[in-house]
């Protein structure tokens, strides 16, 4: 990698830092909505009454079919959460090292 390589992705990965920073929030900001819609939907149901059972195992046998299409929802945003995490900590990760190598290339 030579100095004019190391300029332009110093000048661009901080950019793409940026987007996959905003992407994680995003994915972050929807997980936490999609758990507020399962608490939502649950609190729904035992306010009906659909749910009488006696201990917490019961209890969530009762609302497996209410809920069962968020919880779904919640697993998958989790693993996009997990995944844009991934995306970001590179970038982060990428910025670091290049700053790194710019460094050496300033002693050099």
């Amino acid at each position: 990698m030579n100095r004019s390589d190391v300029i332009l992705e110093l000048q661009l990965v901080p950019e793409l830092l940026k987007q996959a920073e905003a992407i994680y929030v995003d994915a972050v900001n929807e997980l936490a909505l999609a758990k507020h819609q399962l608490l939502a939907k649950e609190c729904e149901v035992i306010g009906e009454g659909l749910v009488t059972g006696k201990n917490e195992l019961q209890r969530q046998a009762e609302l497996w079919p209410y809920t069962r299409d968020l919880q779904q929802q919640v697993l998958r945003m989790e693993a996009s959460v997990e995944h844009t995490k991934v995306e970001f900590h590179y970038y982060k990760r990428k910025l670091e090292n290049l700053q790194t190598i710019a460094k050496m290339m300033i002693i050099l």
